[in-house]
């Protein structure tokens, strides 16, 4: 390890002086050491970027593409609460057929916009300090993505809104849920513009399940010996 570089990288990330960033090296060395079994602070900083990347970028293929939402039932996003009761209401009449094109178009919006989210991520991960990665080491399965998910989703949440948005507008959701307010009644109930409406719902609903898939992936590399790819996976998380 380079300790004249992770002493340099201890002061830019907020330590003001060369002692004190010795002193706090000292300390992250020792605990990383103890609980990993001579562990490094560089090796810990690697294997965590390393597996937080690997799981970011598998969340993001595994959502983005055609079903990706919509055909997984841990994150398919529901309709809200008012339109969904409306939905259940409706279907055993047959006259569900509005809602139901809304809801598959809501989903398929959230699984066109998914791709920008991977290189937000990525930056996130790069920004990590060598402390945040090595509390991140030594937390529980998914504190990785607790701490991602913290980090980026107001980003995120502005990212995804444009191609949520333009994706709604495109698939027909704004129209479909326009026609069912109208068919059923449903104006007093629904107090925002449709595509702001059904884009807040979408986004939010989105990204939790971009960010189920990141834990998923984070916790498999922890715990599962065969998702430890490479050398320094495996010395991190073995």
């Amino acid at each position: 390890m380079d300790r004249r570089f992770v002493i340099a990288a201890l002061i830019s990330a907020g330590w003001t002086t060369q002692a004190a960033a010795e002193s706090d090296l000292s300390k992250v060395i020792k605990a990383v050491t103890a609980s990993k079994g001579g562990l490094t602070s560089s090796q810990a900083d690697s294997g965590l970027r390393e597996a937080l990347s690997l799981g970011a970028a598998a969340a993001v293929t595994r959502v983005a593409k055609t079903d990706g939402y919509w055909g997984d039932s841990l994150i398919r996003i529901p309709l809200p609460d008012t339109l969904s009761k409306v939905q259940r209401t409706l279907k055993p009449l047959g006259l569900s057929g509005a809602l139901d094109d809304v809801h598959l178009k809501m989903n398929r919006a959230a699984e066109a916009a998914a791709p920008v989210a991977k290189g937000l991520l990525i930056d996130a991960i790069k920004a990590l300090t060598i402390k945040d990665a090595i509390g991140i080491v030594k937390g529980g399965p998914n504190s990785g993505t607790q701490y991602l998910q913290k980090a980026t989703t107001p980003r995120l949440t502005t990212l995804f809104t444009p191609p949520i948005e333009t994706a709604l507008q495109d698939t027909g959701a704004v129209q479909a849920l326009d026609r069912a307010i109208k068919r059923n009644g449903l104006n007093g109930y629904i107090k925002k513009e449709p595509k702001v409406y059904l884009s807040e719902f979408a986004v939010g609903k989105a990204l939790g399940g971009l960010f189920h898939y990141v834990g998923t992936e984070e916790t498999a590399i922890r715990t599962d010996p065969a998702k430890r790819t490479s050398a320094i996976l495996k010395a991190v998380f073995g």
